[in-house]
């Protein structure tokens, strides 16, 4: 108990002396609420309460507030006991730099320090936690929940396993969060314990999209896929330019995507205008890159003629780092220069050599293992691009995309979704059936959709492992939406 004491101790501050009971505490002081009490602190709790007396002081996490029943509930850091506490116009609320504020500024998830009278429950001072990790507006961020990890710009946190995850007031799931999501987060030392969405997501689908299949689809340059039959793609909260191009021809549409709620763009009313290109002149160093669009190599000696729209390029060459991005067309004629870094592994390789050490039969072998690598890599291009050319389906794909790399894999091990039945099932925006629905397994970090008429549309981030067994996932079920 004493520990739970020190540790709390690091993070809050300390207790003023103007705000101490005259009378002699039992125990530490700083204990959550337990819900045993004695009948004497029960017969206790009827005498007056001065604004500012406590008896208790913890480091908790806000889980839930209820302002017209004047409650906020709290779960304890170190124990991850939940308990609540009323609230009223002597209770002092501050946030971390000392400043007065309201009970509709305290935020769910954030780390707090609080006082209160257990006896009868009453919450006397709340105040954010100044020393605490806190991040606002989050955007570059990456998670890892096999790992139980979050990574922020370039810093690595743990998550807790009682994280408190809050979306619109609603407490939620790690899994519902999805990389389009804005998030701040709250925690101590190297462990999250709050979080809350400020900005989540809604869904769009495409009706009408025949034309555009095979084409792209950019939600203001947030969200660029790759446009397939029947697909739900899960987008940014918030209003974006929403273009679709495919052969030329483009269309765009701004759109209003509300949290969790899904919208419908009918592409059949738009109209197919010429085919325009333009001519791309690539200078690269070094010259003998290779480059790639949309999947298949092109001449880079002279200009290269690209269609109006999205289109995904890749540059790479023996001995350097390869780039992968995205290139917009939309004028007659532009230049792309890019330069490649050296392969660190190379540069090594190169300045660790010295006449010395370094026969003719050792260059040998290194040439070796450095083609060896190269070949590899290679190799699965072309096998991949073989497969693609066989079928008119993967042709349309990517090889980053869902269909390919997961429902078509050759893995004898499969990830199966039982619940809740009867739903529309999308794996990264594409369809895969309706539950029960099993798909081929391949390790990877997958966003799973689950729709159906009338109810409200949920999402959830997998973190499928590489081992050789069967997984399964039951969802709860989905929540019937309001006439």
């Amino acid at each position: 108990m004493n520990n739970i004491r020190k540790r709390a101790a690091l993070c809050f501050v300390n207790v003023a002396a103007a705000f101490m009971l005259t009378i002699a505490l039992p125990g530490c002081g700083m204990l959550p609420f337990q819900e045993n009490d004695s009948q004497e602190m029960v017969k206790e709790a009827a005498t007056v309460r001065q604004p500012g007396i406590y008896d208790s002081e913890d480091a908790a996490v806000v889980v839930k507030k209820d302002i017209e029943a004047g409650t906020v509930q709290f779960q304890n850091i170190a124990t991850s006991r939940r308990y609540t506490l009323h609230y009223d116009g002597t209770t002092a609320l501050y946030d971390r730099n000392n400043q007065a504020m309201s009970m509709e500024q305290l935020r769910e998830g954030s780390v707090v320090t609080v006082r209160f009278y257990k006896a009868d429950k009453s919450l006397t001072y709340v105040r954010e936690t100044p020393d605490c990790i806190s991040y606002s507006g989050v955007q570059n961020y990456s998670m890892n929940l096999k790992d139980g990890t979050i990574t922020i710009g370039s810093e690595l946190f743990n998550i807790s396993g009682h994280v408190i995850v809050v979306s619109d007031g609603r407490e939620t799931d790690m899994m519902e969060v999805n990389q389009v999501d804005v998030i701040s987060v709250w925690g101590y030392k190297n462990m999250i314990y709050g979080i809350n969405v400020e900005k989540g997501h809604g869904y769009l689908r495409l009706q009408n999209e025949d034309y555009f299949v095979g084409g792209w689809l950019d939600v203001g340059d947030k969200v660029i896929k790759k446009v397939s039959e029947d697909m739900l793609l899960v987008v940014p909260e918030g209003t974006y330019n929403v273009t679709v191009s495919n052969k030329g021809s483009s269309a765009t549409q701004e759109i209003t995507f509300a949290r969790n709620e899904e919208m419908a763009w009918d592409l059949g009313d738009v109209e197919i205008t010429v085919v325009q290109k333009g001519s791309i002149i690539f200078t690269l160093t070094p010259a003998t890159a290779k480059v790639e669009i949309d999947g298949h190599e092109v001449d880079v000696s002279k200009p290269v003629a690209l269609e109006y729209g999205l289109h995904q390029m890749r540059i790479s060459a023996d001995g350097y780092d390869p780039v992968a991005q995205y290139i917009k067309v939309a004028e007659s004629s532009a230049n792309i220069s890019v330069e490649l870094e050296k392969n660190e592994e190379e540069t090594v390789e190169e300045t660790s050599e010295t006449p010395e050490n370094s026969s003719s039969e050792n260059d040998d072998e290194e040439e070796t293992t450095t083609n060896k690598k190269y070949q590899s890599k290679s190799s699965e291009d072309e096998e991949q691009e073989s497969t693609e050319s066989s079928s008119e389906d993967s042709k349309e794909s990517e090889s980053t995309e869902t269909k390919s790399t997961v429902v078509s894999s050759t893995s004898k091990y499969k990830v199966y979704i039982d619940a809740p039945e009867g739903v529309e099932a999308y794996i990264d925006g594409n369809y895969v059936g309706i539950t029960p629905v099993s798909f081929n397994k391949t390790a990877g970090s997958y966003v799973v959709t689950l729709r159906k008429t009338g109810y409200q549309t949920r999402s959830y981030t997998l973190q499928i492992d590489d081992e050789e067994k069967d997984v399964n996932y039951s969802f709860t079920e989905l929540v019937k939406l309001e006439e």
